[in-house]
């Protein structure tokens, strides 16, 4: 007798016992079942049943009985042949997360062209929130293996268009496993560049903001510039410094940030081509597990003007994130990373999920992920997280001993 496959679909308004009165009949005619999928979206039940047998005169049974009970029941259900391949055509797949605080209609027809035009099919689309900011999780398979760097290249018109964050990661098991987060300290974890803080305490802000920028930007060796606006620290005193450290002003999000975290199990750093002196106390503060930052040289009191140890540039920044997932015995891809300067560049790309945050133009160019609004909070979507865990979550945390933390001045 000749091999028949069936896939049943059935669509109806959704209550419980549906899949078992569907199998009921399934199993009194005799089939065998290879696979169901099923999913809910506003309201309605939508049902899919992979059915395989040798005896291909089962079929006709089987379409009189599901009939039957769709037409009793106000269902709609139909019966079409398939084949069990052994590889599916877009055997790889990625994750595009958008974000952004409106999506019009024009911008689902834009991206799903541009998918469309790349041959990439979208696999699942799911709404991970919708409140003041939307964020959706595009599943998409591609025929070739794209790296999402690739499919990342392709969004950057839709994401200029429509002024939307974007994340493009590999659909694998490490996707929902990072166990560590490293920041960057000035501009990412705080909204200030405390070195810029200082330079106006020395009577020296402009100079110092102007090479703040060339450096952040690519523009200037970030050696020569840090050694340079530190020469112009000489002579401040460290009261100076603990006054200015007390008064730091976080970026939005973040305390509640690593208040969830922590309650994730995550390990989370700072690593900071800015200045351990402040970076310890925040570890101290918000109870981080790692801080590594320049050491400012400080005699009798005095900042000398010079630095000690180690420089933390771009290449130290990477050395110190592939150290700390060595140390705590994580794969680089549990490892997210967060910066919005070049010397960020290196630690970004060698991280399994880097992101941008609110960067200059030469790392959202080169990052995986970037978001430009100023909640760090939102990072939190990127790993997967959807608007009603973020609620429970933020209620766990709300209740948890993390409210002994002191309050931001």
């Amino acid at each position: 007798m000749a091999r028949s496959s069936l896939h049943i679909q059935i669509s109806a308004h959704d209550r419980p016992g549906i899949l078992a009165e569907t199998l009921a009949f399934i199993v009194e005619v005799g089939w065998n079942v290879v696979d169901i999928k099923q999913f809910v979206f506003n309201g309605m039940l939508n049902l899919s049943i992979l059915l395989d047998e040798d005896d291909e005169n089962l079929i006709p049974p089987l379409r009189v009985a599901l009939s039957g009970y769709a037409e009793q029941r106000g269902f709609k259900v139909a019966i079409y042949p398939w084949k069990l391949e052994s590889q599916s055509p877009y055997p790889h797949r990625s994750v595009v997360t958008l974000l952004c605080e409106t999506f019009p209609s024009s911008g689902f027809l834009e991206i799903t062209k541009t998918f469309s035009d790349l041959d990439i099919n979208i696999l699942r689309i799911e709404q991970l929130d919708s409140g003041d900011i939307h964020v959706l999780e595009f599943v998409i398979g591609t025929r070739k293996a794209h790296s999402a760097e690739d499919v990342l290249n392709a969004l950057v018109r839709f994401k200029e268009n429509y002024r939307v964050d974007i994340a493009v990661q590999e659909e694998t098991y490490f996707r929902r496993n990072k166990r560590l987060i490293v920041f960057d300290a000035d501009m990412t974890f705080l909204q200030c560049e405390v070195i810029d803080e200082l330079g106006k305490l020395a009577g020296q802000g402009e100079k110092m903001a102007s090479i703040t920028r060339k450096a952040m930007s690519g523009e200037m060796d970030f050696k020569s510039a840090l050694r340079e606006r530190v020469g112009f620290l000489k002579g401040l005193p460290v009261k100076v410094l603990e006054e200015l450290s007390d008064n730091l002003p976080l970026t939005s999000g973040a305390e509640n940030l690593v208040r969830i975290l922590k309650h994730l199990g995550y390990k989370i750093a700072l690593v900071s081509g800015g200045f351990d002196f402040f970076i310890q106390k925040l570890c101290s503060r918000y109870e981080l597990d790692y801080g590594i930052a320049n050491q400012l040289k400080i005699e009798n009191g005095f900042v000398t003007g010079e630095l000690e140890g180690e420089i933390i540039d771009a290449q130290a920044k990477e050395n110190a994130l592939v150290s700390l997932a060595e140390k705590e015995g994580f794969s680089l891809r549990q490892v997210v990373a967060v910066g919005d300067g070049a010397n960020d560049i290196k630690m970004l790309a060698r991280a399994g999920l880097g992101i941008a945050f609110n960067a200059k133009p030469i790392v959202q160019r080169q990052a995986k992920a970037s978001i430009n609004l100023h909640d760090l909070k939102l990072i939190l979507y990127f790993l997967g997280i959807n608007g009603v865990d973020l609620q429970e979550l933020n209620e766990v945390v709300g209740r948890g001993t993390a409210q002994t933390w002191p309050s931001q001045k």
